[in-house]
This record gives structure tokens, sequence and C-alpha cells, in this order.
């Protein structure tokens, strides 16, 4: 057996393993909250009532998708090993990183699991077994 095959062979290492499980919970929150505030601006409208920085409203339901999508894309394809994956999973981590330090600013003492849960991601992908998972 040559050294190309076992290597393409070599299990997912238990740190990648848990990155996925944060990530679909991340995932399902996200587009949870997504729809949520979608439908939250479809219900006001249909009853004649106007949101309040609707257009901000709007931005961050459909940011909420496109996160929930980038990050499935990243989980679908995390057993192909591509090297764009763990930087894509870092930039996300660390923009949630910093959403949740203005929540937390802001009082609101929920954001700690958010902050926890990136801190945690953005730990486990910085490992060795980890960066070598995506680097080859």
């Amino acid at each position: 057996m040559t050294e190309g095959i076992a290597h393409q062979r070599m299990s997912m290492p238990g740190q990648v393993k848990g990155v996925l499980a944060v990530l679909i919970f991340q995932i399902l929150a996200n587009g949870f909250l997504g729809y949520f505030v979608l439908d939250a601006l479809s219900d006001l409208e249909s009853h004649g009532a106007k949101a309040t920085n609707a257009g901000l409203a709007y931005f961050l339901g459909y940011l909420s998708f496109a996160v929930a999508g980038t990050l499935l894309a990243c989980v679908v394809l995390t057993p192909k090993r591509f090297s764009w994956i763990r930087p894509t999973v870092i930039t996300i981590e660390v923009i949630g990183i910093i959403s949740s330090v203005i929540n937390l600013i802001s009082g609101q003492l929920t954001a700690v699991i958010g902050f926890l849960l990136a801190a945690g991601v953005i730990n486990l992908l910085n490992r060795a077994d980890a960066r070598d998972w995506f680097d080859h």
C-alpha cells in the first residue's frame, strides 16, 4: 500500500468530530434564528404594522441563513479534507465571538454560550490533529 492511499484512509480526529457536533448545533440555531426573524417581520407586515429598522432585521435574518448554509457546506465537505474549511469556520467563529462580546456588553448574559462555543471550536481547530486533517 502506498503512503498516499494510507494517508487518505486516515480516520477523522476526535477534535474534528467534536467541532462537527458543535457546527451542527450552530447550523440548526442559525437556521431557526433566520426563520424566526423573517417570519416575525412577515407577520408584522401582514397585519399592516411597520417594523423599526426592518432593513437591518431582514439583513440579519438572511445573514443567519447564509452562515447556516456556509457551515453546512463545511460540515458536509469536512470528510473531503478541503484546506479552505478550517479558515472559513474560524472566521465565522471569530465573528461569533465579536457578536457575543457586543451582546454581553449590552447586557445579554446568554451570549456567554455563543462565546464559549465559538472559542471552543477555534481551540479545537487549532490543535495539531485538526490542522493536519485539513492541511493534507
